[in-house]
């Protein structure tokens, strides 16, 4: 089936029919939406091999994985490179998407765990995603960072008759966006397909998968091409490596600006 990366559909929020009875139930996530997020409608439960499980909130998402928040009061601790089982589910919904996952990071966010996941498979993914749950997997609003302002991103894309190298201007789980000229991206298209290629800092092993152009938007002097990544077309060998990235810098975007909270204001 197709997802859509650019559903503007906002879901409409309602009361949860389900129980309350998993660990990790409304006290940190009540924090959390004061503090970060208001929207967050997606729960995540994770089950591990031994039985264990706790409840999160689902707060990026797409058909590669998914990031899990989990008060610290609640963690269970899980450490990295463990096979877990995750039900996704909107708190409105009685259906849900559930898939075998492996955990890539585990991060410390104030009073929250973030879990970053990686799903065992693309395509059973796609299977369960319906009309209604395919406004957020693999949108490309969900977990999308832009590299370090100090660091260039560079990419090429070839397609059937052309070719361009331009630099990156964001990245997700479900495809990137890249900044090039009115000269470069003539005669690309809204749904042509390319083969691109990307090096993420800190890689040695530059990124290498099929793509689809999905969104072209013309700036005063630049262009940004937005790109999706094709199921099973070569990018769930780097899934991993691109959780990492994009974990990393939502880390240290985070840091900035609790730091940039605590500066003193200004007078006068």
């Amino acid at each position: 089936m197709s997802i859509p990366l650019n559903d503007s559909t906002n879901p409409t929020s309602s009361g949860s029919p389900r129980s309350r009875s998993l660990a990790g139930g409304r006290e940190g996530r009540q924090q959390y939406r004061t503090q970060k997020h208001s929207g967050v409608q997606l729960e995540a439960t994770i089950q591990c091999a031994d039985g264990r499980k706790v409840l999160g909130d689902c707060v990026d998402v797409s058909v590669g994985g998914a990031g899990i928040l989990v008060p610290q009061s609640k963690n269970i601790d899980i450490p990295e490179g463990s096979k877990v089982r995750i039900r996704i589910q909107h708190v409105g919904r009685a259906s849900y998407i559930e898939s075998d996952a492996v955990v890539v990071t585990v991060s410390n966010v104030g009073s929250l765990v973030r879990y970053g996941m990686r799903f065992a498979s693309v395509a059973e993914i796609v299977q369960q995603v319906d009309s209604f749950y395919a406004r957020w997997f693999n949108r490309r609003r969900s977990a999308r960072v832009m590299p370090d302002f100090t660091t260039k991103v560079s990419s090429s894309i070839r397609w059937s008759d052309g070719e361009l190298q331009a630099r990156v201007h964001d990245l997700s789980m479900g495809g990137i966006g890249i900044l090039a000229t009115l000269e470069q991206v003539a005669g690309l298209k809204l749904g042509t397909r390319v083969e691109l290629s990307l090096a993420l800092p800190g890689s040695a092993i530059p990124i290498a998968c099929r793509a689809r152009v999905v969104g072209v938007k013309t700036f005063t002097k630049n262009v940004l091409v937005g790109l999706e990544f094709e199921a099973n077309g070569g990018i769930e060998r780097y899934a991993a490596g691109l959780q990492r990235y994009i974990d990393d810098r939502q880390r240290n975007i985070a840091k900035f600006n609790e730091a940039m909270t605590q500066q003193p204001k200004r007078v006068g």
